[in-house]
């Protein structure tokens, strides 16, 4: 993925995505029922996903490293 206006706004839009399914997951709205392990590992993976292309389309290097707690 390019760093392009085009592409940031592409990135940028499939976060907000991300982030809104990941928030519904977490807390669904009134009247709708809980999600499943698997669909929050998958909302969990996708807005990683979009974390990462909006990393890229920034030009932001990863210079992070990751653990879990107690790690």
């Amino acid at each position: 993925m390019s760093t392009s206006v085009e592409s940031r706004a592409i990135a940028k839009l499939s976060w907000e995505a991300a982030w809104e399914r990941l928030g519904n997951a977490l807390h669904p709205p009134a009247g709708y029922p809980e999600s499943t392990p698997e669909q929050l590992r998958e909302c969990f993976s996708n807005a990683q996903q979009a974390m990462e292309e909006i990393r890229i389309a920034y030009d932001i290097r990863a210079e992070l490293t990751l653990t879990k707690p107690g790690s």
